[in-house]
């Protein structure tokens, strides 16, 4: 098992002796991810360090027939091996990691390793920009861009796909095949249109193809215009480290509703009125979450009476001077007017220095709100992330709640039953779109326990769906079967857009549909493979 000699000498022949490597002490590196679910090491690393070098690879991959597996900085489980008896090669390509930036023309060109930590950093440099997501400023551009793109800044600056320009993407057969601006001879990265169809759809739809059809090695990205310094002013230390944005250029605000249905009504005039860059309802915990300096902290402040009672129905608004000073105070007075008409209330000062210092900084302009979620229990998975309408939002947090709440009352400890209390719902694009999503906290152990006890809820929330007529997400994989037959019988057109792709089943196995014959093909000949080899090691045994 594992990569044969011939591939491996092949692999050496393009990339260099010192860009392939098969050394457990190296591959084990890239067996976990984000839920600290330990997944099955690659049998091999490469690190390309050109778009040619990565096209050598899958050509190989169809050659030597193994798999392949590409990945960004590894965040998510997009990387992950849907099919655990599959060996597999990782692509890493932390060597691609350069950044152009067309200045003029607000965007920019990434390879895959380019994190939006160092985009954000020389976009502000220039006055401008970019949507980060809420999974950090860490994370690959690329990978984001073709797999989620959900960020808390969507209400102006709308969902990270939308920013997705032209792209040059290698298919699993080792052709190119360019977007948009990029498909005309000496083409830019301005625009992802056309000519002819929009191919970016087939690319990234709710979640993407998480490398099941090929890899993308370069990205033409939207930036925005950004009002602020050109160098975030910041004060303290982390856990405390608080950003000051300039008074003239920004207000933030944290208001509270007698309900949830007022809170929605006033998103929805927020951006009939086209006013605030940010608007997004925050669930009770979040505050807690993002402003504690410690476990101890978050409980602490979490089981108080007076804390709960301040942030029920809280709405966290940013208004951004983007033209002039006046412009800031004509939309305070919107949001103001609608404050007076559906209920709202500027929650204590606490709340609102807090809100305005840790909280939307983090959640908006340098996202690290994953990092202090993390720090509560060690991991998080989601029940729930759907993008519709904000009403749509709202229904499925109130139908879903209940659900969870069934789910966590004799699991607690190792599962944090804290109410629902890291639950969002975030205005995209002036509120014509609602994203909602509904995370639950989690220990991780070492044998996966709890992760394995965790990974029931999704499952659930897919048959409550259907049950409440809410619409689901997380629609890749086994979930697509099981949703297939109540939407249209999509996953019958996912399974032909990957089998015409990828017709040696080489890349990423599984994702983002299984292919059953070619599974069940694979899986006897795999058993059969493991049986020679052991009756092999019996006779040297012998």
């Amino acid at each position: 098992m594992g990569l044969s000699e011939n591939a491996l000498q092949a692999l050496t022949e393009v990339l260099g002796e010192e860009y392939i490597c098969t050394d457990p002490a190296v591959t084990r590196a890239y067996s976990k991810n984000f839920t600290s679910i330990g997944i099955k090491p690659p049998a091999g690393v490469a690190l390309p360090g050109k778009m040619e070098d990565i096209q050598e690879i899958y050509r190989l991959a169809n050659r030597f027939d193994f798999k392949v597996i590409p990945t960004g900085t590894h965040m998510f489980l997009a990387c992950e091996p849907q099919v655990p008896f599959y060996d597999y090669l990782t692509i890493d390509p932390k060597r691609m990691d350069r950044i152009w930036i067309d200045e003029e023309n607000m965007y920019a060109v990434v390879e895959p390793y380019a994190t939006f930590g160092r985009l954000q950093v020389e976009a502000m440099k220039r006055g401008l920009t970019c949507y980060i997501p809420s999974g950090g400023a860490q994370i690959s551009i690329v990978a984001n861009l073709t797999f989620q793109g959900y960020h808390m800044a969507a209400h102006r600056l709308g969902a990270g796909s939308r920013s997705m320009l032209a792209m040059e993407w290698v298919l699993p057969d080792g052709e190119i095949m360019n977007i948009g601006s990029s498909s005309s001879p000496g083409g830019e990265y301005f625009w992802g249109e056309g000519p002819g169809a929009d191919l970016r759809g087939m690319i990234k739809g709710l979640w993407g193809f998480c490398g099941g059809i090929g890899m993308c090695t370069k990205a033409g990205i939207k930036l925005f215009p950004w009002p602020g310094p050109d160098k975030l002013p910041t004060r303290g230390d982390t856990p405390d480290k608080r950003v000051f944005l300039p008074e003239d250029k920004f207000k933030i605000y944290a208001i509270g509703f007698p309900n949830m249905d007022s809170m929605i009504d006033a998103m929805y005039e927020i951006g009939r009125s086209e006013i605030a860059s940010a608007s997004l309802h925050l669930q009770k915990g979040w505050y807690a979450a993002d402003t504690s300096l410690s476990q101890e902290h978050y409980f602490s402040t979490w089981e108080s009476e007076a804390y709960q009672k301040s942030v029920e129905n809280m709405l966290v608004v940013m208004l951004t001077a983007y033209t002039s000073k006046k412009q800031l105070e004509y939309e305070d007075e919107v949001l103001r007017t609608i404050m007076d008409e559906y209920g709202g209330k500027l929650l204590p000062d606490e709340i609102q220095e807090g809100v305005a210092q840790l909280v939307v900084p983090d959640l908006t302009i340098r996202p690290n709100v994953i990092f202090r979620g993390f720090r509560i229990a060690g991991a998080f998975f989601d029940i729930k992330g759907v993008c519709d309408s904000l009403d749509h939002s709202a229904l499925c947090h109130k139908t879903t709640l209940p659900l969870l709440k069934d789910f966590m009352k004799d699991k607690t400890p190792p599962f944090v039953d804290d109410e629902g209390g890291h639950h969002y719902i975030c205005s995209y694009d002036f509120a014509h779109m609602g994203f909602v999503e509904m995370p639950f906290l989690f220990e991780p152990d070492v044998d996966y326990k709890n992760v394995k006890i965790g990974l029931r809820l999704p499952v659930l929330g897919l048959f409550h769906d259907v049950r409440h007529r809410t619409h689901t997400a997380f629609l890749v994989n086994a979930a697509a079967d099981i949703m297939g037959p109540f939407m249209g019988g999509f996953h019958k057109i996912i399974r032909q857009v990957k089998a015409t792709f990828d017709p040696n089943y080489v890349s990423n196995p599984g994702w983002p549909m299984f292919i059953w014959p070619r599974f069940l093909k694979d899986g006897i000949r795999s058993a059969l493979d493991a049986y020679r080899d052991k009756k092999e090691e019996a006779k040297q045994d012998v």
